[in-house]
């Protein structure tokens, strides 16, 4: 009459996670793979021809930087300072606005960091570079 109510229940000892890992290791590689091929196409830096544009380019500002040196925003030209000017009132109305940014493809580097710069201290955060397909 020790056993009342005890039956014939057996424990569990020991639990086998040899197929948990075998999963957990297989959605880690697949996992890898996939961020490995994400961070290729976020990265994009064949500049200045692409495969793809972007399709929201008509709703971004168009800045233009020139061979020789010459400022167009949206099609007219324009100085440092009228740029600065009206990105800074505009970026007040839209403060998730992005301006995409056109340079010629001889142009030096230093040009375009200069551009970009002028479009940062005008308080624009986003800044797209336009390429061609």
């Amino acid at each position: 009459m020790a056993h009342a109510g005890n039956g014939n229940r057996s424990q569990i000892g020991n639990i086998n996670i040899t197929p948990m890992v075998d999963i957990l290791l297989v959605l880690l590689v697949i996992f890898m793979v996939t961020a490995n091929f994400l961070k290729k196409d976020a990265v994009n830096i064949s500049l200045p021809a692409a495969a793809a544009a972007d399709p929201n380019v008509a709703r971004t500002v168009q800045v233009a930087l020139a061979r020789d040196g010459k400022l167009y925003l949206e099609g007219i030209e324009t100085s440092e300072k009228e740029i600065i000017a009206r990105l800074s009132r505009d970026v007040k109305f839209r403060p998730n606005m992005r301006v995409t940014l056109s340079a010629d493809e001889n142009l030096a580097y230093r040009s375009i960091a200069r551009t970009m710069g002028i479009i940062k201290k005008a308080g624009v955060g986003k800044i797209a570079l336009s390429v061609k397909r």
